[in-house]
């Protein structure tokens, strides 16, 4: 199928419809993480807890000189993604029609905030509809698009190291579609288009932690998360009592001065594992206190991972993150752009702490997620009757909506942000679906 030149306008006009959180900012919106995003690959170092790509990313959109360019690709990045996704499932779909339904997406849920913030979340739910159109519907894409949708996805699972396993787990779950005969098993070229993405992704972060770290890992320390999940969850602070001073693990001298919440036990600059070394000296210990942690009390370990991952699934709430960032970020903006920037940024709603999502469009979105996640229920069975396309979209969905929980609250921390940037994909499969079971043949 020929690359679809006519959606152009199309994209550029939905592309446009996203960034409206930006504009009425008056600057991009920024995270805790965005100060680190943007200083890794400008000064060139690796930080222990992300990964170096989205900062690659930016730098030749900013150059220094604005950020603006950084939402605008991937205002754009995410129309394209969207348009092949209403062009697979919904062949013959008028171009205002995808700019209406881009429209409704823009009021109705989170994603143009996810779009319009300098951090990569919004790559997460991309991911997920990029991998199904390459596992599922790939003879309906040119050979272009989907040479291009593999560098993307590849690029998309590197930014982000909790999506190395979501996309091991969508892998498993369109492979059994595949196999369970629901739909018609493709060549085995299209499995390796399919094992492409995380293949490159897993070789670029073990090969980048090589050189930064010296350690051929996906996530030399990523232990640490978790090792903050299983001590707060009640297993890992019984190990760590039972076993110093004995064990001289680097945390011991300092378990009377635990902080109450695991994020302040991470990010404070007093906190016992700043004060122990960093978290890259802690790492060391993170397997062993994790380790005695099931051998004391495995079951807590479990009951705490599904205790968490319960909570992050009801944790969705838009407007995660919106408060101003002034030791993160400002020192950075203050430091690498010009004046006029510097300028821009700290008159911008967020800056003054001013920028919030208004109730009504929190309340506006939960009822669409919910409402999505309903609908894609009662639209399984019929796809899996009708063998459709969609089948596995909607499959991919909402498989996908516990097992992000998983990887987010039960090895990190529940917050809204996680679980708020994949609800609006079953909304927008639900939508495109009847369109794509009534071309289906019963």
């Amino acid at each position: 199928m020929a690359t679809d030149r006519a959606a152009v306008p199309s994209v550029l006009a939905a592309a446009a419809l996203l960034l409206w959180p930006a504009l009425w900012n008056g600057y991009p919106i920024v995270f805790a993480d965005t100060g680190t995003y943007l200083s890794q690959a400008l000064h060139l170092y690796a930080g222990w807890d992300r990964p170096v790509f989205y900062s690659l990313f930016m730098l030749p959109l900013h150059g220094t000189v604005t950020t603006w360019p950084i939402v605008v690709v991937q205002a754009l990045a995410t129309a394209w993604v969207l348009r092949l996704v209403c062009r697979v499932l919904l062949p013959g779909l008028p171009a205002m029609g995808f700019v209406a339904g881009v429209a409704v997406l823009a009021v109705c849920t989170w994603l143009p905030w996810m779009v319009c913030e300098l951090m990569p979340d919004v790559f997460t739910p991309l991911l997920i509809l990029v991998l199904c159109i390459l596992g599922l519907t790939p003879e309906r894409i040119s050979g272009r698009e989907r040479a291009a949708l593999v560098l993307l996805a590849a690029f998309m699972i590197a930014c982000q190291q909790s999506s190395v396993p979501l996309s091991a787990a969508l892998l498993g779950v369109l492979v059994l579609v595949r196999r369970l005969s629901i739909m018609p098993w493709p060549g085995l070229r299209c499995w390796r288009l399919l094992a492409l993405p995380p293949a490159l992704a897993v070789m670029a972060l073990c090969a980048v932690n090589l050189g930064a770290h010296g350690r051929f890992e996906v996530s030399p320390f990523g232990n640490v998360f978790l090792l903050a999940r299983v001590i707060y969850d009640g297993p890992g602070m019984l190990a760590l009592q039972r076993g110093c001073p004995a064990s001289g693990w680097r945390l011991c001298p300092f378990l009377g001065r635990f902080p109450p919440l695991s994020d302040d036990f991470i990010w404070a600059p007093d906190s016992p594992l700043n004060l122990a070394g960093g978290a890259k000296a802690v790492s060391r210990d993170a397997d062993a206190i994790i380790a005695k942690a099931v051998a004391y009390d495995a079951r807590g370990v479990v009951r705490a991972a599904l205790a968490n991952t319960l909570e992050q699934l009801r944790r969705f709430d838009s407007g995660d993150g919106l408060e101003a960032w002034p030791e993160q970020v400002t020192p950075w903006i203050e430091r690498d752009f010009p004046q006029a920037e510097q300028a821009a940024y700290a008159t911008a709603l967020q800056q003054r702490g001013l920028l919030r999502v208004p109730p009504a469009l929190v309340t506006l979105h939960r009822i669409t997620a919910l409402g999505g996640i309903a609908a894609c229920g009662l639209l399984l069975p019929l796809a899996v009757r009708r063998r459709a396309a969609c089948l596995g979209f909607l499959t991919a969905v909402l498989i996908a909506l516990p097992v992000s929980a998983a990887i987010t609250g039960a090895l990190s921390t529940p917050h809204d942000r996680y679980q708020s940037r994949i609800m609006w994909l079953p909304p927008l499969i639900a939508a495109v679906s009847p369109g794509s079971l009534r071309r289906t043949p019963a």
